[in-house]
């Protein structure tokens, strides 16, 4: 990386893509160790997440930009989240 960071609005069409595209495949990895886990509520989360990062990163209009950026952050949230839980449940045993 470049160390510049870039808000959606600043970012070509190709980049916004990528980005959606990075946290649905981390969204589609954390899906599938929480079903590993036994955890089918947060696999179908992940799942979901992923799917309309995905959906909406090929033809993102700048009018839906807001929208785009509200979904990255509960995405990247929710990985947070998944990932604060998996190490705090792996400290314990």
């Amino acid at each position: 990386m470049n160390g510049i960071t870039k808000s959606l609005d600043e970012m070509n069409l190709q980049e916004r893509a990528d980005l959606m595209t990075a946290v649905a495949d981390v969204l589609q990895a954390a899906a599938e160790e929480a079903e590993e886990d036994g955890d089918a509520l947060a696999a179908t989360n992940s799942l979901f997440l992923a799917c309309n990062l995905r959906g909406c990163s090929s033809d993102l209009d700048p009018k839906d930009l807001k929208a785009a950026e509200l979904l990255l952050e509960q995405g990247i949230t929710f990985i947070h989240l998944l990932n604060g839980r998996r190490k705090s449940s792996t400290s314990v045993h």
